[in-house]
């Protein structure tokens, strides 16, 4: 059995954690833009069923 020095765990853990911190931003970012992409995809839609000749 091989034991890691703690600083090399250490840095490992860090690196981890800096990653899904990233992993995060990125995913909520990507949300935000899909969220309004659809928004405005919906706004345009129902702008076109909304009008009503009569």
């Amino acid at each position: 059995m091989v034991l890691l020095d703690d600083s090399i765990t250490n840095e490992h853990e860090l690196s981890e954690d800096i990653l899904v911190i990233n992993i995060i931003f990125i995913c909520r970012l990507q949300g935000r833009r899909a969220a309004k992409s659809h928004t405005e995809m919906l706004t345009e839609a129902m702008d076109g069923i909304g009008k009503i000749d009569l």
